[in-house]
């Protein structure tokens, strides 16, 4: 059986395969600023811990290997529809399953929340991804943990969203 720590470092790795191509910037008073979009998002509370690692505009870690991830990409992306978007976030996991899926309203736009669950090098995992398109830019947020842990820091999770705002300028 697979320690908890190994879990961790395979949903690391999951997450930096969900990303959308986040790019670099910086992260002050809840606002992300970065080189294609600027968006505000409220982070969430201990026991989450900020991680950083390639990809991901933004990520926290919880105690118990979960999750959350914010991105933007607002370049050659195309014009896909946001379901299109949320599969090619899945692409990577094996035996995926959606659960649910609804169109929602986040930053003043329709959005698609899925929650899907998968298998990630054989490690079960659960997934609730949003994704918007706005303004040019696609913004997705991810949540990821254990089946067994989903749904104790979802809430986490939805604050996040709730509290998410697409900025207009960044540094494009």
């Amino acid at each position: 059986m697979r320690s908890i720590s190994t879990n961790i470092i395979l949903a690391l790795a999951a997450l930096v395969a969900l990303s959308a191509c986040g790019a670099k910037g910086t992260f002050r008073d809840g606002v992300f600023l970065g080189q294609e979009a600027a968006y505000r998002v409220d982070p969430p509370a201990a026991p989450w811990e900020r991680v950083s690692f390639a990809g991901n505009d933004l990520a926290w870690a919880g105690p118990d290997g979960e999750l959350l991830a914010v991105n933007a990409v607002c370049q050659e992306h195309g014009d896909p529809s946001l379901k299109v978007l949320t599969d090619h976030l899945l692409m990577g996991f094996e035996n995926r399953r959606i659960r649910e899926r609804e169109e929602v309203r986040l930053a003043g736009r329709s959005a698609l929340r899925t929650r899907a669950e998968a298998q990630m090098d054989g490690v079960p995992v659960e997934l609730e991804l949003t994704v918007l398109k706005k303004d040019g830019c696609v913004y997705d947020l991810t949540y990821l943990a254990s089946p067994s842990r989903f749904d104790a820091r979802l809430g986490a999770y939805r604050a996040v969203l709730k509290s998410f705002e697409a900025v207009a300028g960044g540094d494009r």
